[in-house]
């Protein structure tokens, strides 16, 4: 079985770190195939401090339920882990964007986190998204959550605030 893919090993870790505290989620080696089809979706939360930067989550819809379920403690085929799925990607990114921006930068440093947001996405991860990537399997999900250095995208409240 394949290894998890991971460029960023302080990314992985964390996201691993935040999604098994969070909603008992586990990170697991990537399978040699993933099931095709799926809505994926694109949730991204930016930083603006010293630096900028956004992390970018790309999963599926399937494994925000999930995500959903295991905070609400319900069953993922209970309704309102669906209703709640977008939500729960966005409060785990929040959280997640926290813990990296200090783990990389420290506690010293104050940074504005933008307002999460979240997106259907035109494709499926891919493993080619740059250096600051980790590509890896949550309990049979492929997920991706990738890095991005720089300014936050036009219209990115993070940018806005001085």
């Amino acid at each position: 079985m394949p290894q998890q893919k991971q460029k960023t090993p302080t990314l992985a870790a964390i996201f691993s770190d935040v999604l098994a505290r969070l909603a008992f989620m586990f990170t697991d080696d990537l399978p040699a195939e993933f099931p095709a089809g799926g809505e994926w979706i694109e949730a991204s939360v930016g930083y603006r401090g010293p630096v900028e930067g956004r992390l970018v989550l790309t999963c599926t819809r399937e494994f925000c339920t999930v995500l959903a379920s295991n905070l609400l403690g319900t069953d993922p085929e209970d309704p309102e882990a669906d209703t709640k799925a977008e939500d729960a990607v966005k409060e785990f990114m929040n959280i997640a964007c926290g813990q990296y921006v200090t783990a990389v930068h420290g506690t010293e440093a104050v940074f504005c986190l933008s307002i999460p947001e979240v997106r259907t996405a035109a494709d499926p991860p891919a493993d080619d998204a740059g250096p600051q990537q980790a590509l890896l399997s949550v309990d049979g999900h492929l997920v991706q959550l990738r890095h991005e250095a720089g300014p936050a995208p036009a219209g990115d409240p993070a940018r806005e605030q001085s």
